[in-house]
């Protein structure tokens, strides 16, 4: 990429982009100039899992609800976007029904209608050809006695999901979901037509329903963006489209990308996972850089999971073992120490949500944090492991790991020998931790990874990690331990029958409790990321419920540079 490179003037101030919007603007045109280190996942909205390309999906697909550009707590809540309200509850909230608005149509052209929407979560079912999506919709709407294999194994419909009409979908849940506008609010709900599904190449040539389409993508180095010519402001509620163009340039290293953005080539890091380690010391000691970033609770968890599967992992006093040895204030500084790496928890809840434990430590670290290697050492030798042993932790470049790095410090204390496996950094979460065979095939007893919440409730956060009925063999998995046990199953399906707000807390605070006891996560911080916005990008705040800058909402001011 060539043009102009600026010294950027003052922004409005630190973290002026939480809670409120920086540079407010109306303005249309120009393009905006986007960067991430690592490649989409998918273009495909049934098999995207990074929460920056759901954020890039808002500007590709619209979805029956959708979170609005709303910095504050109003940004929690779904609103309509294709639908032209919220689902219509019935038969005690087994029952949503949501009718769509006139005039929609996709960047072909062609009229989106309800069976379009039907189709998109038929191909959530198809795991076996479009594995990496989020799959809380299969339980939900399958029959056990009779499951459902997808739409290219069968013609039938999807019998639990009805179109009366172009414009009516009704969804007939198998138990009560409260949540279920987050769910229609995932990118996997957001409409394709039958006749342009190409399986598993899809992601090549998606059909667009919102205000841009695909220009070009050459993965690995560029996604180009351009307006969808038959997307009409007068239907959608959300998004203001204001620039003419949007390219996206991957592949940057990470120190190389921090650089090039603080100098002005790029406007925002879409990845959104902060400014690294190099760059921050500039960024935080220059006022004038300062003044233009962000550092915001992001709601993500960084954790160490451990493996079961893998020896000598089974046992849960090796994994207490690795809970009391690491040393947290060493892992926090690998983050970032806490200005910018995050919050130090022993908890898994982020305080946004109800079930937070504050004080909830069920293995302690010493009164310096720095770890009770006594109590490590007790746990080995109740192991029959009493010199340790070697292992394996599985990361990526980047803070994942300076992690992976602090832990084998950590634990090597008190005996345990750990070796470090960099796995790809765009497949790391699909096709590397998130693969239970890659797991097994590289021997990986621990995983560095972090996690953000599906959509801002208990379950959205909790129930991906620790559910054994979401683990996914194909790829995208994020119960990495692979737990199942049948009482923490239990307990979710029971916060989704309890409408009573403490108890549905409680049932929450239990199920949290009974996976600690498992020892098989281990929580390190509550992230905190610092976010870079250059000052002729308009409209940029931190969305509440994704954790990173809303792209979908930005525009650009008559002084911004041009490619």
């Amino acid at each position: 990429m060539t043009g102009t490179v600026r010294r950027p003037a003052p922004g409005p101030g630190w973290d002026a982009g939480v809670g409120a919007m920086v540079n407010p603007s109306g303005r249309r045109g120009g393009t905006l100039r986007l960067v991430s280190s690592a490649d989409v996942d998918s273009l495909d909205p049934a098999r995207t899992y990074y929460v920056w390309v759901w954020l890039l999906q808002r500007l590709l697909n619209r979805t029956l609800m959708a979170y609005p550009a709303d910095p504050g707590p109003g940004g929690l809540v779904p609103v309509p976007d294709l639908a032209a309200g919220p689902g219509e509850v019935g038969d005690g909230g087994r029952t949503w029904t949501y009718r769509l608005r006139e005039g929609l149509r996709y960047d072909d052209g062609t009229p989106i209608t309800a069976a379009d929407v039907r189709y998109a979560v038929q191909r959530v079912f198809a795991q076996d050809v479009l594995p990496g999506g989020p799959t809380y919709l299969v339980p939900l709407l399958d029959d056990p006695a009779r499951p459902y294999p997808g739409p290219y194994r069968t013609r039938e419909p999807l019998r639990s999901v009805v179109t009366p009409d172009d414009h009516t979908i009704v969804f007939h849940l198998n138990q009560p979901f409260s949540d279920f506008d987050h769910l229609m609010a995932q990118p996997c709900a957001a409409p394709v037509p039958r006749h342009a599904d190409t399986g598993a190449e899809y992601g090549k040539d998606p059909r667009s329903s919102g205000p841009y389409r695909v220009a070009e993508h050459r993965p690995g180095a560029f996604l180009h963006l351009e307006r969808n010519p038959y997307w009409d402001p007068a239907t959608d509620p959300v998004r203001p489209a204001l620039p003419d163009r949007v390219e996206l340039t991957i592949g940057l290293d990470v120190d190389d990308l921090d650089a090039r953005l603080i100098d002005g080539e790029f406007d925002i890091n879409l990845e959104g996972r902060g400014i690294q380690h190099a760059a921050q010391a500039r960024v935080t000691t220059d006022p004038v850089l300062r003044a233009r970033t962000d550092n915001p609770r992001t709601s993500f968890l960084h954790f160490v999971a451990m493996q079961p599967h893998i020896p000598p992992f089974g046992d849960v006093h090796v994994r207490r073992a690795v809970q009391y040895a690491a040393d947290r204030v060493l892992l926090q500084e690998a983050r970032g120490g806490p200005v910018t790496g995050g919050d130090l928890t022993t908890a898994l809840f982020p305080p946004r949500l109800p079930a937070h434990q504050p004080g909830y430590d069920p293995y302690p670290s010493g009164p310096d944090l720095r770890g009770d290697l006594e109590a490590a050492r007790a746990e080995l030798a109740a192991a029959g492991l009493p010199d340790g042993f070697e292992a394996v932790i599985g990361t990526q470049r980047g803070k994942f790991r300076l992690v992976a790095d602090a832990l084998v410090e950590s634990v090597a204390r008190v005996g345990i020998r750990l070796t470090v496996k960099e796995l790809d950094v765009a497949t790391y979460f699909s096709l590397g931790s998130g693969h239970p065979g890659t797991v097994r095939r590289h021997r990986l007893g621990l995983l560095v990874t972090d996690w953000g919440a599906d959509f801002p409730t208990e379950y959205g956060f909790l129930a991906p990690l620790v559910d054994g009925r979401q683990i996914k063999r194909n790829g995208g998995n994020w119960n990495l331990p692979e737990l199942d046990d049948p009482v923490i199953n239990g307990l979710i399906d029971e916060t989704l029958h309890t409408t009573d707000p403490g108890a549905r807390t409680r049932r929450w605070r239990e199920v949290e409790r009974r996976v600690m006891d498992h020892a098989v996560l281990l929580p390190l911080v509550h992230d905190k990321t610092l976010h870079h916005r250059n000052p002729w990008v308009t409209n940029v705040y931190v969305h509440p419920a994704f954790g990173l800058y809303d792209i979908q909402a930005m525009g650009l001011t008559a002084e911004a540079p041009t490619s």
